[in-house]
């Protein structure tokens, strides 16, 4: 098996799971009120999960910003931006088409140009895509700049202040989550998670003391404390959810997003991991982006049913329905994964056998 960089494989799919964990939660954290330990406990989950996107930008930053790694401009644009392109129509033509499906009293043809716009725009959750779309596209920029040490760290501390802290201070007048399409063009939101993305190449490329680590820890420590005990206690001041705190472009989220990084790249990397066990992470971890693509699918299409996590306490049923969420999700990709290269394969075969027959 050739070598690979377990802690991201692992941070991969820690960051879906916590997507999973957000969206089950959200789902249903109105069926309570603030004061309550149901509402609580689901704001500590959420609060904690909320590092979940800042991870997923991190490792990919890492390998792509790497110099060793050969990536044109054009490799850019016609392997990896088009690939995010087609996922994203496809994806997004699906839940357009659920959408209709879920509300028979709707028309399944609606108007044109309602339905395109529902297209373009995505359902709520593919915002990750057109955002990492936005960093990839200014990745043969931030390449150059991780040649020089010095550089790539004044990137990281001016995407800190522009990309998080002003908006934070401006209480994000914009969402972090909005698009191009939602609100035109945030130089200053893409230029956050274009910092998360150099983020993850320059902890992974440099080797930290003991006590730069333990400094972290603690940042990281009190960003997992401000996101929880923030929102809590100012959700209840207002009597209304508070959900600053909860945004990806905050410092609270970058420092604890930063600390957990950093402790699974100092805690697992030293482990030597059984062959079984590295073929367990690289298996799901294989999966992890198609189970991000339809979880919220699978997640609806079950709330439908009247199933959701009211059935006990929310300590009990928010996990057991993020299993069920997310083990049907993990079935339905490698279903279709498995009938996707079947296809592909029998293609090759009848072409195969055409040219060998015009031969």
């Amino acid at each position: 098996m050739k070598q690979r960089v377990w802690f991201a494989d692992i941070l991969r799919i820690m960051g879906i799971v916590m997507v999973i964990f957000i969206h089950v939660i959200s789902k249903d954290t109105h069926r309570y009120e603030l004061e309550t330990y149901q509402w609580q406990f689901m704001n500590i989950l959420n609060g904690i999960s909320r590092i979940c996107v800042p991870i997923l930008f991190m490792v990919s930053g890492m390998f792509f910003l790497d110099p060793k790694k050969d990536i044109e401009p054009k490799t850019m644009y016609t392997k990896y931006i088009w690939r995010l392109v087609r996922t994203f129509l496809f994806w997004s033509i699906v839940y357009v088409l659920m959408s209709r499906f879920r509300q028979p009293a709707q028309p399944i043809v609606d108007e044109v140009d309602q339905t395109v716009l529902e297209i373009v725009q995505g359902y709520f959750h593919l915002w990750f895509l057109y955002r990492l779309t936005e960093v990839y596209i200014m990745t043969p920029f931030l390449r150059p700049i991780t040649r020089d040490k010095q550089l790539a760290l004044y990137f990281l501390l001016v995407s800190f202040v522009v990309g998080i802290l002003i908006p934070t201070i401006n209480q994000f007048p914009v969402r972090s989550t909005a698009t191009v399409v939602d609100n035109g063009l945030n130089v200053d939101i893409t230029l956050g998670y274009a910092g998360y993305f150099m983020a993850g190449y320059v902890l992974n490329r440099i080797q930290l003391t003991k006590n730069w680590r333990y400094g972290i820890y603690l940042l990281g420590l009190v960003g997992f404390a401000v996101t929880i005990i923030g929102t809590a206690v100012r959700s209840v001041q207002d009597g209304v959810m508070y959900s600053l705190f909860y945004e990806y472009l905050t410092p609270n989220v970058f420092f604890a997003s930063i600390a957990t990084f950093v402790f699974f790249k100092y805690t697992i990397e030293p482990i030597e991991l059984s062959d079984r066990v590295k073929k367990l992470i690289l298996h799901f971890s294989k999966y992890s982006f198609g189970i991000y693509l339809i979880h919220v699918l699978v997640r609806d299409l079950i709330w439908d049913q009247g199933i959701n996590t009211t059935f006990a306490s929310p300590i009990l049923s928010i996990p057991i329905m993020v299993l069920v969420v997310g083990f049907v999700s993990y079935v339905l990709i490698w279903v279709l994964m498995r009938l996707w290269k079947r296809t592909i394969a029998k293609c090759q075969d009848v072409l195969n056998e055409k040219l060998n027959r015009t031969s």
